[in-house]
Formats: C-alpha cells, structure tokens, sequence
C-alpha cells in the first residue's frame, strides 16, 4: 500500500498550483522590438531607456505573453518545443517572468 505523498512524488505532476496564475503584459510606453535569424529579438523602450536581448526561448516567451496566458500555458507550450523536463521549464519560466515583472513589463493575476 502506497501513501498518498507515494503517489503524488511518482513521476512528474501534470501541473503545479501556479499553472493556472495569469500573465498580464504590461502597456509600458512605445517599444520597438527587432529580430534576426536565430530567433532572438532585442526589445527596446527608448521613453524608459530599457533594452532587453531575447534568446530564442525568451523571444518565445514573449511572443506568447502578446495574449492572455497563464504560467502553465507557457510552459507547456514550451514541454512541446523543447526537450526539457517540466520541473526545470518551470523553474527557467518563472525566472524569466520574475526578471519580466521585476521591470514591470508584465504583471501575475488579473487585470482590472
């Protein structure tokens, strides 16, 4: 007989609690956004004198943050693309938000 924390550790979770948590972005002024062939993409906000430089999973990210998704969304779309396990996807997304939210280019929750 299997405990019930057996069971639950027993392969990976289908989702976490913050799989459902919605991403807001952020209107943050005029951006001006430019790719290149490798899929990363430079995305300027030249009123607040910010600049970020996407790698082709951050561009990813961002691409999909253009409508209204939540955090599970983003990584399962990204388990699809890439050979990443969910526990290490979900680790790199939330430190790719956190660095997001942190510049207030996105925000967790709804949008009122």
């Amino acid at each position: 007989m299997h405990t019930a924390s057996e069971l639950f550790m027993q392969g990976e979770p289908a989702f976490s609690l913050s799989s459902f948590l919605p991403i807001v972005r952020l209107e943050s002024g005029r951006c001006v956004e430019g790719g290149n062939a490798e899929g990363a993409l430079s995305v300027l906000w030249p009123d607040r004198s910010l600049a970020f430089y996407f790698n082709e999973t951050g561009s990813r990210i961002w691409g999909l943050l253009r409508e209204s998704v939540t955090v599970g969304e983003v990584v399962n779309a990204l388990l699809i693309e890439y050979d990443i396990d969910r526990t290490t996807c979900e680790s790199e997304v939330f430190g790719f938000l956190a660095k997001l939210s942190g510049e207030r280019l996105i925000q967790f929750g709804l949008s009122f």
